[in-house]
């Protein structure tokens, strides 16, 4: 039997569909090599859109298996890579050598808007891609506690022009304010020193090459949201929430203040959404029940053979996230349950997706960076001609 032609290998990758662009993987140009050799051996490399792709195996458990089923098929040697799509941005402008730029906002305070912008960076760069993170919390810098890294950046550039070389741990180049004053000293600024911090962050420090720079911002609606979005075309926003209602109705105003200046709403993350309770009772067997006090009300769970019990309790509410995606028609990128092993690990500056990789509040903030490089991914298409 012949081997298969060139042809015949793109043809059964046009079977492949990206779930997300609803299109085959050849006429979105994903594949970049489809060689054959005489003995029927193929060599074909498929680039993502990003390295962070969640459907990175399932994509490639499909094409293995379109191409192995083609008559006269020898050994197939698929590799998988990624490249980064860019948003279409002028050219000379602010952050020229980052590809996407996202902010990390909130509408209020004390949601964990820090912990997910951490998490999400570490997670992200542990796919493989180039990431940066920018403390632009003025008021409120805790990055650098939060990744584990203190003192003064070092300088590097041109005498003529000068740069901030980034503090850099866990792959992910960070800058903050807070590695430019003592631990103790307030930044009292006002909105055009706080403008001009981030400008100068943007423009005087050296990222370098990189395929995502996520944006810590202060809570509200304020100087540096406003800044950053007039400095540089932003890729998208990221909203963090609690379940509760006052933190969903704050963000409501983050999303208003992000649709006046022209950034898209990647998705909302709801941190803190409920408080896993479970243990065991000793000597307990099924059918047996323990009464659990929660606050004004009693919970009574069935033991299970083992004598064990679990629930979750909502202790800031249900389905803020839903409500605010429902409203509003971007996604639930993830919800992060309230947990104690996040805030140590934020306090100690190793992130929960670096200290304990395999638990399931890792897992989340992963799933979670990989549902947002996949909107991202898909916007930067949007802005692309696809030829049918």
């Amino acid at each position: 039997m012949s081997a298969p032609t060139s042809e015949q290998v793109l043809d059964a990758l046009r079977q492949v569909i990206d779930p997300d662009l609803h299109k085959d993987i050849v006429s979105l140009g994903f594949v970049t090599k489809a060689e054959v050799s005489a003995d029927g051996d193929l060599d074909v490399v498929i680039n993502l859109t990003t390295p962070a792709c969640p459907l990175k195996a399932e994509l490639e458990a499909e094409a293995r298996r379109h191409l192995e089923a083609l008559p006269g098929v020898g050994a197939v040697k698929l590799e998988m890579t990624a490249v980064m799509r860019e948003n279409q941005r002028p050219a000379g402008n602010l952050g020229a050598n980052i590809k996407h730029i996202v902010a990390v906002s909130s509408g209020k305070g004390g949601v964990g808007k820090s912990t997910v912008s951490v998490n999400l960076a570490c997670a992200l760069a542990h796919t493989g891609a180039r990431v940066g993170l920018l403390d632009c919390d003025i008021y409120g810098p805790d990055i650098p506690m939060m990744m584990g890294l203190a003192g003064q950046p070092e300088h590097g550039g041109t005498p003529d022009a000068p740069k901030l070389i980034p503090k850099e741990r866990f792959g992910v180049k960070t800058m903050s304010v807070g590695y430019l004053l003592p631990e103790d000293k307030p930044a009292v600024w006002r909105g055009p020193m706080v403008h001009k911090l981030i400008e100068q962050f943007l423009s005087d420090v050296d990222w370098g090459e990189l395929d995502y720079l996520l944006v810590d911002l202060p809570p509200g609606t304020g100087d540096a949201q406003l800044s950053l979005a007039q400095l540089v075309p932003l890729t998208g926003a990221i909203l963090v929430t609690t379940p509760q209602a006052v933190a969903t109705f704050d963000v409501g105003k983050a999303i208003s203040m992000f649709q006046q200046v022209n950034t898209p709403i990647l998705g909302v993350v709801e941190n803190m959404s409920g408080y896993v309770i479970e243990g065991m009772v000793e000597g307990g067997q099924a059918g047996g029940r323990v009464h659990l006090a929660l606050g004004n009300r009693e919970e009574v769970l069935d033991l299970d053979p083992e004598g064990r019990f679990r629930t979750v309790v909502h202790m800031f509410g249900q389905g803020g996230a839903e409500r605010l995606a429902g409203r509003h028609g971007f996604p639930v990128l993830g919800r992060i349950p309230l947990n104690p092993e996040v805030r140590v690990g934020g306090d100690g500056g190793d992130p929960v997706v670096v200290s304990d990789a395999s638990s399931p509040l890792a897992k989340a903030f992963t799933e979670i960076a990989g549902q947002a490089a996949q909107r991202i991914a898909m916007q930067a298409f949007a802005s692309l001609p696809i030829l049918d």
